[in-house]
């Protein structure tokens, strides 16, 4: 391990980050031993409290523990490799006569390779199925969901974000678009009216839809007192929010206007769906309370989801019902099954209760905060005054402004060409968009920390060589 002390990184960052690549790449596997404190010390010629530090924060994220006589072991961080590199997906995809696929691409919606924690998460299957929990299997399960996993996620509610709950409130579901679909069964599409943020996600807007709803935008501007006019002419009697990192601008309602939304649906008879989708991954600021946390009146329904931090693929997220709508809720799905798989479930809570879901979410944050600050600061260094960038410190993308005379379209077109993908934002906005048409998303929670500087870098000199 070589040390640069001439950086402008700190000597503990320097040897963090070293280790922890090598414990990523697979360099040391789980359960191998790293050296002493005292001994790596000497072999570096740096003070044991530069290696005591990088250690801590190692220890902190989850990638190693110390116990007493045995020193430091590397964890389990990712488990088996998952998935084609992108050398074997590009010659799938040419085997199947599909376009290309980029070198750097910069979505928001994925996890980067080696996120899910396979091992763990097959070894506790394996117990599960090998235990007596296994006669599950032969039977219908709650329709609410496995009653351990909603114990464990009220829990953590309760003691993480203030939001006071039973797991009997807790219904766990299948996914964002699906919790959104059997919510509305609560409600009347032939006379209620569903309001929610413009721009906003698009998923939730098209659930409402189809749904038969009259979908009502209200726009979103710094001061909310857009929002707030819109959301009174609406007369609604559901509004959907993304509070904590609003989708896709990413920035946080302030607790005055939370206060005056919650007094909104109370004044009005009328409820919040507060989908709570990112509010692991904030990067300058604590998290603010949850609306949820804040409603004495009964009138939030609170959403939140396994996608961003653990796996898309395994379709479960929950609602947190009030009393009245959870009664509603208790008959109109009296004789209904949930369609996640028990095992998914079970094996779930098992993960969270032995401490596992814990260090993960300790991991991704931190993956997620370093490519936060890479991303930004790499959009700064190579395409400066060229752009805007909306840095809210939340989310797994940033809003980017490009000031050019090209539509969003042909910027888009020219990146591709460089090996780049970044996002059009149109679809977020209901009716005319009033920001510039050249507003992009740029993502970084799929792509590799390493790729995020030279993927930027070929977007700027593919920009600039065109023109910018």
């Amino acid at each position: 391990m070589q040390l640069d002390e001439a950086s402008e990184s700190p000597l503990y960052q320097q040897i963090y980050e070293k280790i922890r690549r090598d414990i990523e790449e697979g360099r040391y596997p789980c359960g191998s031993k790293l050296p002493s404190i005292r001994g790596l010390a000497a072999e570096l010629q740096c003070s044991r409290n530069t290696i005591d530090a990088a250690y801590s924060q190692l220890v902190q994220e989850g990638y190693i523990e110390s116990k007493p006589g045995s020193g430091y072991r590397v964890l389990d961080v990712a488990g088996e490799e998952i998935g084609f590199s992108l050398r074997e997906q590009d010659q799938a995809c040419s085997l199947l006569g599909e376009p290309h696929l980029p070198r750097y691409n910069f979505t928001y919606g994925n996890l980067e390779t080696g996120t899910f924690p396979a091992t763990v998460w097959r070894s506790i299957t394996d117990d599960i199925l090998l235990s007596v929990e296994s006669g599950a299997c032969d039977t219908y399960t709650d329709p609410f969901g496995e009653e351990s996993l909603r114990a464990e996620i009220a829990w953590r509610l309760s003691t993480q974000c203030d939001v006071d709950c039973t797991p009997g409130q807790i219904i766990i579901q299948p996914g964002t678009q699906v919790s959104i679909q059997n919510l509305l069964a609560l409600f009347d599409a032939r006379n209620d009216v569903v309001a929610m943020e413009n721009p906003g996600y698009v998923g939730a807007r098209e659930t409402f839809e189809r749904s038969g709803f009259c979908v009502a935008p209200c726009r979103i501007n710094e001061s909310y007192d857009e929002f707030f006019a819109d959301l009174e002419r609406s007369q609604a009697k559901l509004v959907y929010v993304t509070p904590s990192s609003q989708f896709p601008t990413c920035k946080t309602m302030p607790i005055k206007m939370r206060s005056k939304l919650i007094a909104w649906a109370d004044a009005n008879d009328a409820y919040i769906l507060e989908d709570d989708y990112c509010r692991d991954f904030r990067y300058k600021e604590r998290p603010q309370p949850p609306l949820q946390s804040m409603d004495h009146c009964d009138r939030v329904i609170y959403m939140g989801t396994f996608s961003k931090s653990l796996s898309p693929a395994l379709r479960m997220n929950y609602l947190l019902l009030p009393p009245a709508l959870l009664e509603r809720w208790r008959m109109l799905f009296a004789n209904a099954y949930t369609s996640v798989p028990w095992l998914s479930q079970a094996v779930l809570s098992r993960f969270m209760s032995q401490g596992h879901w814990d260090r993960q979410l300790r991991r991704v944050q931190a993956k997620n905060k370093r490519k936060y600050e890479t991303l930004t600061r790499s959009l700064h260094e190579y395409l400066g005054d060229k752009v805007r960038v909306l840095e809210n410190g939340t989310g797994l993308h940033l809003l980017v402004e490009v000031y050019d005379e090209r539509t969003s379209q042909e910027l888009i077109d020219v990146a591709r060409a460089a090996d780049v993908l970044v996002y059009d934002t149109e679809k977020y906005w209901m009716g005319k968009r009033p920001l510039t048409s050249r507003m992009l998303l740029i993502g970084f929670s799929s792509i590799a920390e390493q790729d995020i500087e030279p993927g930027i870098k070929a977007l700027a000199n593919a920009w600039l060589s065109a023109d910018l």
